[in-house]
């Protein structure tokens, strides 16, 4: 299950100048030698650092491991052994602090009558600047007006003048007494102590205690107990280590309570994995689809279906859609956020148009940044081979109830391949770099303002600005595109009500990266502009007494406004709304039921669109859950689709086919929305703190998939109603009309997802999942459409992940691939045709090497991406028309204040 079993009989220790020519790749020596070579490096480094972590102890999972401190230590405080309870505690805060879990240390001081122990973790919790803040100030008085107390009770009394010696009788006198060495008094005076040093009744200390060291009781010996629940209130025992989610219900839960089901991707995995781009981070995920295609285009989707700007998959930044509405897609480098700004990415595994409507098909990726005023300020800079460049700067803080995050940087990733050569006098370009894949930009700002308990403002700013090498669909392949994108959010969040209201606005510039003399780069500038409101109602209540209620209703508000020479000069302004539903009803302590529905109005569509949800939780056990549900989703034609008017260039000079979703022959047709009906089961398993699982199948149907038709020619008819002919606009000849429309294909996917994540020994992680995906394609009488196998039936994850306490620490994971095959339109003399393109079977593995010192302030660290380039059989392809992936090395160093 590990990347380590790739070693035989080796050991299990163990939340990106250009890449070379074809011929080059061909002249490398691809033998058993130098496999076996590169297999015994990586065997050798994955020994090295489980050595490491076997000889020095090191720490396991940041999460798991001060989960597993927390719990003991509230146990052992609960059993009133506060000196071990709290040691466990301080040692959970420093693998992963927390200002609850400072809190409690304070309480449990206090508890054992540690006063000074306690106000001094009570300080350090203020200094976080908690919510609670005026009633912790109000217990720190009142410790110290108990701690101004106990100190004077315990200063010595002010002793009376010594009274005249009486005069001693002579040694002649009878009774005389004087007392023997070392002899005691009988009774002790005022400030003085009974044998032994105790304290007298009333307080008084002798000296050993008020005047010599041992002026202050020991930690919870000798020292009066603080009343703590009339002073410092309950102990917060809830579980500030454990995992929850929130996109799945729109409100924090366990995964194991939610509807869906959702991975994490951890700050720990951010972090280890050395990646800088969001979609190899998304790769470890179960079920995932990551494709790259071009060194600055990443296609993702989930469990199956996924394309050249692809649109199946919903993305979220801290619930803000970042999708570009003219084609639907993600543009991944084109983010005002950097890796760095994540506190964690949460996936919801299958349909999610319940809560979040269109284009939540396949399943909803929500990236949730590290709040305002949380974490340090720093930077990160890295440099790699082929002029791969990284840099990240953030400054972080908060002053009272107000916080902010403000954050900037710059990222360059090469082409993996390079398309146009400088000596080709044949070609027009479009003047963007040909060794360039992506560039950006950026610059973000969030603040937020406390209003009250649980009430806060949040605003936010983004910008960025980048240039792409992209693949376009069908005969637009190699597309270069600058695009700045800047948006201004706010948001309000309180106990019952939640609101929020952003802006977006996308301005580009497109072309194709090269075309023969006298053919055009279509160039283009696409602009959109979204204006999105949400409002929502939430309120937990019983109804009957017995069942517990979490009841949720919102409305949305979208206006989109998009423009691009490539489409319907009469396109309208969109207005879309939207209303839904959700009330989870939990059952007793062991069954919850879910039920989830909304309705979207889609005005190209002129009708609303349901989509419900229901889902069974049962819980055998509080950290196991077993969970049925279905529901339904959808993804409505994006503005290309829906709008396309584009007289496309054919080979053969002044010939063009009009791309066209209205042509005059049709100009009723609508494209149907694309539609999903899921069933899916699961089993998750979190019940040892050592190891967790979870098993998942399901069934997808899958009809109105949005396609490139096949063109057709014109005919002399259609030419008499004025289509075809003689385009005066371009001076070529109309031959065919094309566009869009719903394939007649119904897919039928039965697939499942097992995964698994296993911490043995402090300082090793192991995680590894497998998906299975079959796919049938059901053709109706008449449909003639060829057969698609895009998504591979199998697909495997491993990784192993490494922290050691002298600072060292790395991941290695592995990805493998199961064969595909593509249907793609390609232009073929007079016309554009479909035909079907293999691609091979892949495997990819890479791996970081970090090390922190300064007290973690500082790292140093490197990362090889693809290391088994020039060993495997042939270049790696995630795509048939896609660049041959290379290695890329890089270096960083990081920085914290």
């Amino acid at each position: 299950m590990s990347s380590s079993d790739s070693c035989s009989h080796g050991r299990r220790d163990a939340r990106p100048a250009l890449p070379p020519t074809n011929d080059a790749r061909a002249a490398r020596p691809r033998v058993g030698s130098t496999r076996a070579a590169l297999a015994r490096r990586l065997c050798a480094s994955a020994v090295l650092l489980g050595a490491m972590t076997a000889a020095r102890g090191a720490l396991a999972d940041a999460r798991t491991e001060a989960r597993l401190h927390f719990r003991a230590g509230m146990e052992l405080i609960a059993q009133k052994q506060y000196e071990e309870g709290i040691r466990q505690l301080q040692k959970a805060n420093e693998i992963l602090p927390h200002p609850n879990v400072v809190f409690n240390i304070a309480r449990a001081h206090a508890e054992a009558g540690n006063i000074e122990q306690a106000i001094a973790a009570y300080r350090e919790y203020l200094a976080s600047d908690p919510p609670d803040r005026e009633q912790v100030t109000r217990i720190v008085a009142q410790l110290d007006q108990r701690l101004a107390a106990q100190r004077a009770a315990a200063a010595p009394e002010p002793r009376p003048p010594a009274a005249p010696a009486p005069q001693q009788p002579g040694p002649q006198q009878p009774g005389s007494q004087q007392p023997a060495a070392g002899d005691a008094p009988a009774q002790p005076t005022a400030g003085q102590t009974a044998a032994g040093g105790a304290a007298a009744p009333g307080g008084a200390q002798g000296p050993g205690s008020a005047e010599g060291p041992a002026a202050r009781p020991a930690p919870g010996a000798g020292a009066a107990p603080v009343d703590a629940a009339g002073i410092v209130g309950a102990a917060r025992t809830e579980d500030v280590y454990r995992e929850t989610v929130i996109t799945a219900s729109r409100g924090a839960q366990s995964p194991l309570d939610s509807p869906n089901s959702t991975t994490i991707v951890t700050r720990q995995d951010i972090r280890l994995s050395g990646m800088t781009r969001i979609p190899e981070l998304l790769r470890r995920v179960a079920g995932m689809d990551v494709m790259q295609i071009t060194g600055g285009d990443e296609n993702v989707s989930m469990r199956g279906f996924n394309s050249r700007l692809a649109n199946k998959l919903l993305v979220l930044v801290d619930g803000r859609t970042v999708k570009n509405d003219v084609l639907g897609s993600t543009f991944w480098e084109a983010l005002s956020i950097d890796v760095d700004q994540i506190e964690r990415i949460e996936v919801v595994r299958g349909p999610g148009s319940a809560l979040y409507g269109a284009d939540a098909f396949a399943g909803v990726v929500n990236i949730i940044t590290i709040p305002p005023g949380a974490g340090k300020s720093g930077f990160r800079v890295g440099y790699g081979d082929h002029q791969q460049g990284y840099g990240s700067v953030w400054a972080s803080a908060r002053e009272g109830d107000f916080a902010y995050r403000l954050s900037a940087g710059y990222t360059r990733y090469p082409r993996w391949t390079r398309e146009v050569a400088d000596d080709r006098i044949d070609l027009e370009t479009s003047g963007q770099s040909q060794d360039l894949g992506a560039q950006n930009v950026r610059i973000d700002l969030r603040a937020s303002q406390r209003l009250g308990p649980r009430r806060e403002l949040d605003v936010g700013a983004g910008y960025a600005r980048s240039e792409l090498d992209i693949y376009g669909i069908g005969p637009f392949n190699d597309y270069n595109l600058e695009v700045a994108n800047a948006d201004v959010a706010v948001a309000y969040r309180s106990e019952h009500v939640n609101a929020r209201a952003y802006y977006a606005n996308l301005d580009g510039y497109s072309l194709l990266n090269a075309a023969y003399l006298g053919h055009t780069l279509y160039a283009g500038r696409p602009r959109q502009h979204v204006a999105n409101a949400e409002l929502e109602f939430v309120k937990t209540l019983r109804a009957p007494a017995s069942v517990v209620h979490d009841f949720h209703i919102g409305l949305g508000y979208r206006l989109k406004a998009t423009d691009w020479s490539y489409l319907d000069d009469d396109m309208p302004i969109e207005h879309h709304s939207s209303v839904f539903l959700q009330d989870s009803m939990r059952l007793g302590e062991r069954v919850t039921l879910v039920a989830s529905g909304r309705l979207d109005y889609v005005p190209y569509l002129e009708r609303l669109i349901p989509s419900p949800r229901g889902s069974v939780i049962v819980k055998p056990t509080d950290r196991q859950a077993i969970r049925l549900s279905g529901s339904t989703a959808f993804r409505s034609p994006t503005a290309l689709e829906a709008y396309v008017d584009l007289p496309i260039q054919l080979a053969l000079p002044g010939l063009e086919l009009l791309s066209t979703t209205r042509p005059p022959v049709r100009s009723g047709f609508i494209i149907d929305p694309e539609q999903i009906i899921t069933a899916e089961a699961s089993y998750l398993n979190q019940q040892s703190d050592y190891f967790e699982f979870e098993v998942t199948a399901y069934y997808n149907r899958v009809s109105d998939l949005i396609v490139l038709a096949e063109p057709q020619r014109t005919t002399l008819s259609q030419r008499a109603q004025g289509v075809g002919g003689l385009n005066p606009e371009t001076g070529r000849y109309t031959s065919g009309l094309g566009g869009f429309e719903n394939q007649c294909d119904v897919y039928h996917v039965v697939g499942g997802e097992l995964g698994g994540r296993v911490y043995p020994v402090e300082g090793l992680d192991v995680f590894a999942n497998y998906a299975l995906n079959l796919s049938q394609q059901q053709r109706p009488d008449g449909c003639d459409a060829l057969e698609d196998r895009r998504t591979s039936q199998h697909k495997v994850n491993a990784g192993v992940q490494v922290r050691t306490p002298v600072g060292v620490d790395g991941e290695v994971t592995f990805h493998y691939q199961s064969s595909q095959a593509w249907a793609e339109q390609v232009p073929a003399g007079t016309v554009i045709a479909t035909s079907i393109y293999p691609l091979p079977a892949y495997t990819l593995l890479n791996a970081r090497l970090g090390y922190r010192f300064l007290d973690g302030r500082a790292e140093i660290s490197a990362t090889v991406f693809n290391a088994l380039d020039g060993i495997a059989d042939q270049p790696l392809q995630m795509h048939p028309f896609g660049n041959r992936i290379g290695r890329r090395f890089m270096g960083f160093f990081r920085y914290s204040l």
